[in-house]
């Protein structure tokens, strides 16, 4: 079984990386998705970033031009997919970011439980803080099959490890969602789970950590307009036109109620987001 941990960065994050990888292991590859969006910004310290990353056996580094995760991702994918020995080889690929720290242990754990279920076609793992350890977010305690999971659970691109399998399946990031994108700055993570349900491909919330990160997401920033779009366009994406309007409306209520603000004006942002998503 290899491993093909997928690494997007933008311009200087690229510095990261290097503290992203783990001692050269066999079975275990790195792609390097660089994509620059100025290249008169990057300065010195990137360039030597990638000298570096050029020079290690496991790491294949490419680079691409303009903004958007989404993008950067299907990138990285597309990459991986010419690095398989075989176009239906059964490998294992991890999402990640350059704030990623991966535990030694992680490619023991997720071989066990990949050999465990091989039916599985992908595993959401846990993450902790870098900044002092804990968990940042609920996760379900036992082994859970994603569409059945608690509502207070949420998924993070980075806790993402699929079977080489979907991405032959045509599965992607939608690059309409994502940080960088035009309109939605959220949900790719939700669109892409969407698109794997309906072909039935089938993925397990694992309760085993396999690294650490930091923990910023959208979800501290419930009232910025482009939040409330994309969370507007992922209920225009995964309902009917109906449901995601009555979803929409009990979303613009709680929330007026809870940040204490005119509900019409949250609930403009919903419909906004669902007109961009289903036009």
């Amino acid at each position: 079984m290899r491993f093909f941990v997928l690494i997007s960065t933008i311009d200087k994050g690229i510095c990261e990386v290097p503290e992203v990888l783990l001692p050269e292991r066999n079975g275990v590859q790195y792609v390097v998705s660089w994509q620059i969006s100025d290249e008169r910004s990057i300065g010195q310290s990137a360039w030597e970033a990638e000298a570096m990353l050029r020079g290690r056996g496991d790491v294949t580094l490419t680079k691409m031009e303009g903004r958007g995760l989404s993008r950067n991702r299907n990138h990285a994918i597309a990459t991986m997919l010419g690095l398989l020995k075989h176009p239906l080889e059964d490998a294992i690929c991890v999402i990640a970011d350059d704030d990623e720290r991966l535990m030694p242990e992680a490619f023991e754990r997720l071989h066990a439980i990949y050999e465990r279920y091989p039916k599985m076609d992908g595993a959401l793992m846990r993450l902790r803080s870098r900044t002092d350890g804990e968990y940042f977010k609920p996760y379900p305690k036992e082994l859970t099959l994603y569409g059945h999971h608690p509502r207070s659970y949420y998924v993070c691109s980075w806790e993402m490890t699929f079977r080489a399998r979907v991405w032959q399946a045509g599965i992607r990031f939608d690059e309409r969602f994502g940080l960088g994108a035009e309109e939605l700055c959220a949900g790719e993570e939700d669109v892409l789970l969407t698109d794997m349900l309906r072909k039935g491909l089938k993925v397990l919330i694992v309760p085993d950590d396999i690294g650490y990160t930091d923990p910023l997401t959208t979800g501290t920033r419930v009232l910025d307009e482009r939040v409330l779009r994309s969370k507007g366009a992922l209920y225009g994406y995964q309902h009917s036109l109906l449901e995601a309007v009555v979803r929409s409306m009990r979303e613009a209520l709680g929330i007026g109620v809870r940040q204490k603000v005119n509900p019409w004006h949250v609930m403009k942002e919903l419909m906004y987001g669902i007109n961009y998503i289903r036009r």
